[in-house]
């Protein structure tokens, strides 16, 4: 429902901001052929770009203000302006040029008939092109040339249809150059809709003798359907010599492709990388990509497992869409068939999971999704919530994000969530932990990459015991800035969603890493993803089913020896869901949510983690479903999943900050 209202929204600018662009521009046309009060070519261009200007700044803030069918394409060509609100847009722009078309009318119909009396202008009959001009596009200008034989002779359609295509090509070019955040030699201070409009007025001044200077489908068809309504019949549609769809239609479409094309695959790829140093100085809306905010910002959270990554970024993803943002998520793992995932996208998120290894190694698929996300929903912010285990991102995807998609996306600050133990952990290395030492040296080095920590379950924490971890985080981190949150509770998370979209430079810190220990601190985890369908003829208490689950899965573990780094499993059936977690091996089972007791079908999803031998944790969590399921539960296995993550293989990694 956000969406279609969102794109209802921006069709109404579309359509406003054309109305406004054929009330001065075509109103000029008006004014030059039946008063004489604008003398000169270059006075009706003046108002024309100083028309174009006007409507991009009172509509384009909502709409992106393409006002034009062939600007909209060519986004759509090589902006990634979304495919699905094209046709949507067309249709706004030709419905306001239309009624703009209709409202010159009422203003100058009289001036019109004493026109057409004065020379002698039957309307509808050959030789009313003069006064039908002031509507629909001919070719040569009849204004200028007549519309005899010998006239006639001077412009081709071939020609026409040339002439329109190159002046829109050139308009697509300057517009794709004067709102390409990678140009330092885009106009600044919001100039970027004076400069179009300038533009266009050049373009017209030598264009406008041969063809009228269409450049716009919207702004030609829209007035020519006016005209033919009232009364111009065939002299306007299909025109005295025909062509009107190939050369005012077709042509300018052609153009702007093209014009875009030569910008984007010629200069574009020359222009120095965006930065995220400083805000554009360009309207966003300007820049072809999004119509509310260009570019989607894109927020990397990481963070060690169990700490709360998932129900923060379902808590912000809630209250973005409240406010009616547009969101979507990216969650990340070694193996598919992720809890995160299932329960995010059943709140209702749009959520992709990308599996098979952390972002730094799927770097590629990282932007795939991304730009996935932005055809399928045109979102407003990205959360992508790398692998638990996984670090030096600032390195391998922030840097390389920076300097090749700073024009795709914003890069946001990368918040990494910390547990209060695991961070206990990490501040003091002689704490014993039951963490592998290679482990919590993963853990120590998230923390160091991190441009925002982000301190999570602080409800579990009494006011000392967070003043304390406070000190000490400053202390250990004094460059690093600190938010203290409860994911649970949503206490701090709008403080946190403030910083993280304020347009901060991210990835500030490169990590001195010891790639063999990274690589043995994830390789002493054991990975486990399950999904099954439990069925039953009786009723059954899956609350306590799911605590019995995880407990037996904690206590196999425990008599191995082992140490849970995170363990969390989805109930689902119909509409209801119950998920459960735990995130130490000491630690009693959490659950959310529920399930009806006479549910007979559900389905299960568990992901565990914890430090043994894959085939062993496999092998454990098989038993644990059969021993939790009793006899009055039966388990029917889909898929199970095991696994120790590899060497981490970036696919970049940079040495120092862009």
């Amino acid at each position: 429902m956000q969406r279609s209202t969102s794109l209802w929204r921006e069709c109404r600018a579309e359509c406003l901001g054309t109305f406004i662009l054929v009330i001065f521009g075509v109103g000029a046309v008006h004014t030059a052929v039946l008063t004489m009060a604008l003398q000169g070519l270059w006075q009706v261009a003046v108002v024309w770009g100083v028309a174009i200007a006007l409507a991009i700044y009172a509509t384009g803030a909502i709409s992106g203000a393409h006002i034009n069918p062939a600007i909209t394409i060519a986004f759509a060509a090589y902006r990634r302006f979304p495919l699905r609100k094209v046709g949507p847009y067309i249709l706004a722009q030709l419905i306001g040029a239309f009624l703009g078309a209709a409202t010159l009318y009422l203003l100058f119909h009289n001036s019109i008939h004493q026109f057409e009396l004065t020379k002698g202008i039957v309307r509808g009959m050959p030789g009313s092109e003069l006064s039908a001009m002031v509507y629909g596009e001919y070719f040569p200008n009849p204004a200028l040339f007549g519309t005899g034989a010998q006239a006639m002779a001077l412009v081709s359609p071939a020609l026409a249809l040339g002439a329109e295509a190159f002046g829109t090509a050139l308009l697509a070019f300057f517009v794709f150059a004067v709102t390409d955040t990678r140009n330092p030699g885009r106009p600044q201070g919001g100039l970027a809709a004076l400069m179009i409009g300038l533009a266009v007025a050049i373009i017209i001044s030598i264009i406008a003798p041969l063809t009228q200077a269409g450049l716009n489908p919207a702004r030609d068809f829209g007035p020519r359907l006016f005209a033919w309504l009232a009364g111009w019949g065939s002299i306007a549609i299909p025109g005295a010599r025909g062509g009107f769809f190939t050369v005012y239609i077709l042509g300018p479409i052609l153009g702007a492709c093209a014009g875009g094309a030569v910008y984007q695959w010629l200069l574009h790829p020359a222009m120095p990388a965006a930065t995220v140093d400083a805000p554009s100085t360009i309207p966003p809306i300007l820049q072809g990509e999004h119509p509310m905010s260009t570019k989607p910002h894109l927020v990397l959270v990481g963070g060690f497992l169990g700490a709360g990554k998932t129900t923060l970024l379902g808590q912000a993803a809630r209250r973005l869409a409240a406010r009616g943002q547009r969101v979507g998520l990216i969650t990340n793992d070694q193996a598919p068939e992720l809890v995160d995932t299932k329960l995010l996208a059943r709140a209702g998120t749009a959520v992709k999971e990308i599996a098979g290894g952390c972002f730094c190694c799927r770097f590629g698929d990282l932007i795939a999704v991304a730009d996935q996300l932005m055809a399928e929903m045109d979102p407003e912010v990205i959360f992508s919530e790398p692998v638990g285990s996984c670090t030096d991102l600032s390195a391998t995807v922030l840097q390389p994000l920076k300097e090749h998609y700073g024009d795709r996306f914003h890069i946001a600050p990368f918040s990494v969530l910390v547990d209060p133990r695991r961070l206990e952990e990490a501040l003091e290395p002689r704490l014993r932990s039951p963490l592998h030492a290679s482990a919590r040296y993963i853990l120590r080095k998230q923390l160091e990459e991190a441009d925002l920590i982000v301190l999570n379950k602080t409800d579990l924490l009494a006011p000392e015991e967070l003043d304390e971890l406070r000190a000490r985080v400053a202390e250990r981190f004094p460059e690093t800035e600190l938010h203290c949150i409860s994911a649970l509770t949503g206490e701090g998370v709008e403080a946190w969603l403030a910083a993280v979209l304020a347009g901060r430079p991210a990835g500030q810190h490169i990590l001195d890493i010891d790639y063999d220990t990274y690589a043995e601190g994830e390789a002493v985890l054991g990975w486990v993803n399950a999904t099954a369908s439990l069925t039953t003829s009786t009723t059954v208490d899956w609350d306590a089913f799911s605590r019995r689950l995880l407990q037996v899965v904690q206590r196999r573990i425990q008599a191995r020896a082992g140490e849970i780094a995170h363990a969390k499993l989805l109930l689902a059936t119909g509409r209801n869901h119950l998920a459960a977690n735990l995130t130490r091996s000491q630690d009693l089972p959490a659950i959310q949510g529920a399930l009806p007791a006479d549910s007979r079908a559900v389905e299960i999803t568990i992901n565990v983690r914890a430090e043994m031998a894959p085939d062993i944790l496999r092998a454990i969590i098989e038993e644990s479903m059969q021993e939790a399921a009793e006899t009055a539960i039966t388990v029917h296995l889909a898929a199970l999943n095991s696994l120790s993550p590899g060497r981490p293989q970036p696919v970049h990694r940079y040495t120092e900050v862009v």
